[in-house]
């Protein structure tokens, strides 16, 4: 059974299942401040069910998510809203909560900016063909970067997505390892139905320890992801120091092209690992 429409769809099916989707398909799942928060009740939600063992995040329409949104970030460098930016948490930083469970992505559309992050903070990712990945958010002057597909992927297509600013369709993605399958469209939430199944019927502690154990100790503890997270989030504050950020913000809102000046608000700011003149 499944809540009253909100921005967020949560739904439990049988056997300790929980369907998690995105419901802004007018903005195209981008995530705004109050999709951040019901988001993240909804994670807690699943967490806090002794009866859920594995959980299926998707979204709703033609889209999975397309990340943060821009027009809100402009509103707040405006001044317009005011108050924090989003939730307790980044939203695509899933180990944060400790939940210890298999969350299985259903990518419908597109999966870019913060949503692409999103998709890979996921254990393991099933999409449709018409799927699109990639860092749209560095065409707007907003770092990308982040340490759920820097530390999936070679290193050169690390550098390329977070460079770029392009997309790759499923079949790439697939190639690259970063969807494990491609499904019809009609049958994307089936055949995810169908692998938590297959998960659950291990039994709820084989995943749960698994998970923890990959999680807080092989990514987080020996690779670094954690370190990873805390470093991006200096940079991507850096960042938002810049007049270009804004601008990006701005270009997109006004669906044009953005005039980059290089410069930061304060001017003694400098690029990281530059040293400051005297």
């Amino acid at each position: 059974m499944s809540e009253p429409e909100s921005l967020v769809v949560y739904e439990k099916r049988d056997p300790h299942i929980a369907i998690i989707r995105l419901n802004r398909p007018e903005k195209k799942n981008s995530i705004n401040r109050d999709l951040y928060w019901a988001l993240d009740g909804a994670w807690h939600k699943a967490k806090d069910d002794d009866d859920v063992w594995s959980i299926i995040l998707t979204g709703t329409a033609d889209a999975f998510c397309v990340g943060g949104d821009l027009k809100e970030n402009l509103a707040f460098a405006k001044g317009e809203m005011t108050g924090p930016r989003s939730g307790p948490r980044q939203y695509s930083n899933l180990r944060a909560l400790q939940m210890h469970k298999p969350i299985i992505a259903a990518i419908n559309g597109f999966a870019v900016g913060g949503g692409f992050n999103l998709a890979l903070a996921c254990h393991i990712r099933y999409c449709v063909p018409a799927a699109k990945f990639g860092c749209s958010e560095v065409r707007w002057s907003h770092m990308a970067a982040w340490p759920s597909y820097v530390c999936q992927l070679p290193t050169g297509w690390a550098y390329w997505f977070a460079l770029t600013g392009q997309m790759v369709d499923a079949d790439t993605a697939f190639r690259l390892g970063l969807v494990q399958k491609i499904c019809d469209p009609d049958k994307l939430i089936d055949d995810c139905v169908e692998l938590c199944t297959t998960i659950n019927r291990n039994g709820r502690l084989i995943a749960a320890h698994t998970t923890e154990y990959i999680e807080d100790k092989l990514l987080y503890e020996i690779q670094g992801y954690e370190k990873g997270f805390e470093v991006h989030r200096e940079f991507y504050a850096h960042l938002r120091q810049s007049k270009d950020y804004d601008e990006g913000s701005a270009a997109f809102s006004e669906r044009r092209k953005p005039e980059f000046s290089q410069e930061y608000y304060d001017n003694k700011t400098k690029l990281p690992g530059v040293p400051e003149t005297k």
